[in-house]
């Protein structure tokens, strides 16, 4: 047995499961490469306090799937699924509470590469839906810098993850066309309250 620490964040806490067998199959995973991501326009990657600033500035290495000039995709330390990438904006955006209706065509943006990433490494998921694109909640995100978690093939997932740290919609994750759509709507991204827990 070994632990987990499960959600992350302050509502971590242990759990102690079997052997995590969730990254099988990853046929195409990228080298991890510590390199400096050239930044849009604007964004001085000094301003970002997260551990992907560190890896935005290059000094980390990452497993990256694709990179435009505003966001990023590497593979998560920890995947928790065969495809278990991460989706990240180079500019810094703490979390989804962070994100308002001018953030629209960033999460479609986010979306859009997630998407291509699935078709690039587990296309067979892309073409059934067996895959799960979210975010985690405040205060249940681990990192403080918005990503987009990219899960497939979602039904292979050990059931912790599946049912329930990436389970959607739940107060500690969002899926990514909720938040879409609620932006749309003039809304916050999610409809809880920050200081909240549930």
């Amino acid at each position: 047995m070994r632990p987990m620490n499960f959600l992350g964040g302050l509502a971590g806490f242990q759990l102690y499961i079997g052997p995590d067998n969730s990254n099988n199959g990853e046929e195409k995973a990228p080298q991890k490469v510590a390199s400096y991501h050239d930044p849009p326009p604007g964004v001085d990657y000094a301003d970002n306090p997260s551990v992907f600033g560190r890896i935005l500035r290059g000094e980390i290495a990452s497993a990256d799937y694709a990179e435009t000039p505003t966001l990023l995709a590497f593979r998560d330390r920890t995947p928790r699924a065969s495809l278990h990438a991460l989706i990240i904006p180079k500019a810094y955006v703490r979390d989804v509470y962070s994100l308002g209706p001018g953030d629209v065509g960033l999460v479609e943006d986010m979306r859009a590469m997630a998407l291509d990433v699935i078709r690039e490494h587990h296309e067979e998921a892309l073409e059934t839906g067996d895959y799960t694109l979210c975010f985690h909640v405040p205060p249940y995100n681990s990192v403080d810098h918005l990503h987009m978690h990219v899960l497939a093939p979602r039904s292979e997932m050990n059931f912790v993850f599946r049912d329930i740290k990436y389970r959607c919609p739940t107060r500690w994750c969002t899926l990514e066309t909720d938040v879409i759509r609620r932006l749309k709507d003039g809304l916050p991204a999610v409809p809880y309250n920050k200081s909240s827990w549930f």
